[in-house]
């Protein structure tokens, strides 16, 4: 039995029985938001072991099934629990007095700071009131890097961390939770913060002094931004720019401290095994080249590691390559993938919850697709005689690295960022270059920046290393605008089409390595998980119903008109601010989560920011047929992105008025009834673009965007008819906006509002709201407490039913001839449906 299951070991892709029990329990740590997908995965992963592995070598399926309900348990034991209410003086948004201790503090993009404090107090005039959990507090402009261990004190307001109420988007909430942080906080006027006393001694201090030192002696500009973010994780300094020209050519990735640094790092102490055997060849015959490899490159990735924070990342990194080189001393084979699930066990062990965290995902994948698929890309780098030769397998080996890790990570990078960015070729000189030159003049600047007699030395290879880096990046511009880097939007697989590329994968691995029954099932299966997901939004989409989904962009607008046959209409695109864009965040992701990154057309009711922001990446990314606009665009960074994008994509919009109209289906269009010819509104809002949604002379909707009392009345004057199934709140339910006699009107059976978790603004105003659930005899359907908001009609004369994401806190009381129904959102209870309880109002905000 045991020559048996070597012979399938050595012939196979397979894993040892110990190896599939970390697969199962790591399955059961994910079952504790992802149940489903859970399960399927074990089923999946049961089914692979009787399909792929001998049958004396067979590991029990009840075993397998014991170590993920254990994982699940050891998970659901460790997640940490969800804070209380929310304190009254937060709710009003009331600044308080915060005491608190430095966890951690992350220099961020743009002089921005981003410390984590635990052990807070605050204080609202009644005394000092302890907070459960960490606080997440941003700072800009920040010139000060405090110290973990030092205490502060600042008047800040703070708000609960939440996530935005749409399926499929990234979960800030979560993200935070798992790290013990319930709040964020930031500062309140111009009050300035008061820092405690330094720890005296401490590893931090010492860190924070050789960034200090580096950041003086390299030179300013672009390149010595990057360098100090590539050696010391300092990214404080890098611009807009450099952040801009990384991401649109798929290279953010390489700014952020990771696996791929720590690799980088690691392939130094290779680099210094090399050329000790060439200057002293008599000491391979002592050590060989592997193991002393290993000795030389253990010190420089522990330090490495504690330099860059450590984060995370970098200390998950750094156990992979320990366990790597523990295996390389021994002597053992399958070093690659064993030490790959040695660190997956140790890590999940420790931090059962890291599973979640997006770039183990990405390490694990990329390294595993490295392991499964490199072997049989062999014979492009075959060692050469010969200088040019021998380049150019080197070249065709960095090439095949690439393709492997791409392809394994590339169903998570269309999941979590719905692009692809075919980008091999930069790789080959962007990777090399900041591997081979960048990282070790850099760091060697750094060591020699430390004593006073070879600062000069040090500030010289630190100097040359931004020059280098200096050069990619006039590379990167130059590629960039001859538009050489594209990024593709692509559609974000449902989770069956990962499990589906999984298995493909795996068998592909399998029929690659000679194995004489190839494995169809296996196969076949992978292939149902890939199509199955299509034909069931084909089916959705080839249904008689018309639907208007409000999606939660926090305080701001986003409207999503879903037709027969898959056509889809966005009325705004969300905010943002200089360093977020909602577009790419939340409206992006879920236009294409299981869809093409397709759209009919775009109408931009006015250019506020909070309408319009998202939009100049909607356009660049997605396929769009046309912008329809008020005649005004925005300014501003908005409005520059935006101009630039409309010129590369040669798109023209479209201004609109009362009494024009937009076919957007057969049967279906959206008439315009605002502004009217001449109207000189003195505000954007005032001249905002009134959409009426129409079926078959049925009026479903009403889409008022911003428009003011002026407005209002200038529209009624003309004698618009007005009148609508739906009412989205004009101004998000600002006073501004109120006018009883036009929501009489209107006489909407459901009102809707797209507002924000505790915005500063109060929106929906208490009066706005209670007058428009007064005329429509329920309460406001608001994102801020049910999330993403889908109105759907099916047929011409179907009845309307509202559906709802969020459950745990009411919408709002529902009239008897509107069905309602409330999605759990991820890791709550299973599908209600039925009225919903009102409740308490509540607010939200984005500081």
């Amino acid at each position: 039995m045991k020559d048996a299951c070597w012979t399938y070991e050595a012939s196979v892709p397979g894993l040892l029985p110990w190896q599939t029990y970390v697969l199962a329990f790591t399955v059961g740590v994910f079952a504790i938001r992802s149940p489903w997908p859970s399960g399927a995965a074990l089923f999946l992963l049961i089914l692979a072991e009787r399909a792929l592995r001998g049958r004396d070598c067979r590991v029990p399926v009840l075993a397998v099934a014991l170590c993920a309900v254990f994982g699940f348990a050891y998970a659901t034991q460790r997640t940490p629990a969800s804070p209380g209410d929310v304190p009254g003086w937060m709710a009003a948004r009331k600044a308080v007095v915060m005491e608190g201790v430095v966890d951690r503090a992350e220099p961020r993009p743009g002089h921005r700071l981003r410390v984590i404090l635990a052990g807070v107090t605050c204080d609202a005039g009644q005394g000092a009131e302890p907070l459960p959990g960490k606080v997440a507090w941003f700072l800009r402009g920040a010139e000060y890097t405090p110290l973990p261990g030092q205490r502060v004190r600042a008047v800040a307001r703070l708000a609960p961390l939440r996530n935005f109420g749409d399926p499929g988007v990234w979960d800030y909430r979560w993200y935070w939770l798992r790290q013990g942080v319930f709040w964020r906080a930031w500062p309140s006027g111009r009050g300035q913060q008061v820092w405690g006393e330094r720890p005296d001694t401490s590893l931090a201090g010492m860190r924070n002094g050789l960034r200090a030192r580096v950041a003086q002696l390299l030179p300013d500009g672009r390149g010595g931004s990057m360098v100090l973010a590539l050696t010391t994780g300092d990214r404080s300094r890098l611009d807009a720019e450099t952040m801009d020209a990384t991401r649109s050519a798929g290279l953010a990735h390489t700014l952020a401290l990771s696996g791929l640094h720590v690799g980088f790092v690691a392939a130094m102490g290779w680099g210094l095994a090399w050329l000790l055997g060439r200057l002293w060849p008599g000491l391979l015959l002592r050590l060989p080249r592997p193991k002393l490899a290993v000795y030389l490159a253990a010190p420089l990735v522990l330090a490495y590691a504690w330099l860059g924070q450590p984060s995370a990342s970098l200390i998950r990194a750094s156990v992979m390559f320990g366990f790597w080189g523990v295996l390389l001393l021994q002597g053992r084979g399958r070093v690659l993938m064993d030490g790959l699930f040695f660190a997956l066990a140790v890590i999940v062990f420790v931090s059962p919850l890291s599973v979640y965290d997006l770039g183990l995902q990405m390490s694990l994948s990329a390294v595993a697709g490295i392991g499964l698929l490199y072997p049989f890309f062999r014979f492009l780098f075959a060692a050469r005689r010969g200088g040019p030769m021998r380049l150019l397998s080197w070249a065709a080996g960095v090439l095949a690295v690439s393709v492997c890790a791409t392809l394994a990570i590339m169903p998570l990078v269309s999941w979590y960022f719905g692009t692809f960015s075919p980008n091999l070729l930069l790789n080959m000189v962007w990777l090399p270059v900041l591997g081979c030159v960048v990282m070790p003049l850099g760091l060697a600047g750094m060591i020699l920046a430390v004593p006073a007699w070879t600062a000069p030395a040090g500030a010289l290879l630190l100097g040359l290393a931004a020059r280098v880096t200096d050069g990619l990046l006039r590379l990167l511009d130059a590629v960039r605008s001859g538009g050489w880097t594209p990024v593709f939007a692509v559609l974000r697989p449902l989770w069956p089409e990962l499990l589906g590329f999984a298995l493909l994968l795996v068998a592909t691995a399998v029929c690659l390595r000679g194995r004489r029954k190839a494995p169809v099932l296996l196969a076949g299966l992978g292939f149902v998980l890939l199509v199955a997901p299509h034909v069931f939004v084909m089916a959705e989409d080839s249904r008689d119903r018309v639907s208007l989904t409000m999606l939660d962009v926090g305080l701001g607008q986003s409207l999503v008109i879903s037709l027969p046959g898959g056509r889809r209409w966005l009325v705004d695109a969300g905010g943002g601010s200089p360093t977020f864009d909602l577009g790419q965040a939340v409206v992006g992701p879920s236009l294409a989560l299981g869809r093409a990154p397709r759209l009919e057309g775009i109408f931009l009711s006015h250019p506020d920011t909070d309408h319009s922001h998202g939009l100049p990446y909607l356009l660049e990314r997605f396929v769009v047929g046309a912008l329809y606009t008020n005649d005004m665009l925005p300014r501003g960074l908005t409005g520059d992105r935006l101009r630039r994008v409309l010129d590369a994509i040669g798109m023209e919009p479209v201004a609109l008025q009362a009494g024009d109209a937009v076919d957007l289906a057969p049967g279906v269009r959206a008439a315009v009834l605002h502004p009217g010819a001449g109207f000189a509104g003195s505000r954007a809002n005032e001249r905002s673009l009134v959409l009426r949604l129409e079926r078959d002379g049925r009026s479903l909707a009403l889409l008022p965007g911003d428009i003011e009392i002026g407005g209002i009345r200038a529209m009624r004057e003309r004698g618009a008819d007005v009148a609508a199934e739906v009412l989205v709140l004009p101004h998000h339910g600002s006073r501004r906006s109120f006018d009883p006699a036009f929501y009489a009107a209107v006489g909407p059976k459901a009102v809707l509002c797209s507002n924000g978790f505790m915005n500063r603004y109060g929106f929906p105003d208490p009066g706005v709201a209670s007058a428009a659930g007064a005329v429509a005899g329920n309460g406001v359907y608001a994102t801020a407490r049910c999330g993403r908001v889908v109105c759907r009609w099916d047929g011409s004369y179907g009845p309307l039913r509202i559906e709802t994401w969020l459950t745990g806190a009411a919408c709002q009381e529902c009239p008897s001839d509107i069905e309602t129904q409330v999605r759990p959102a991820p890791g709550s209870d299973a599908w209600k449906t039925g009225p919903v309880v009102p409740g308490p109002p509540q607010q939200a905000d984005d500081p």
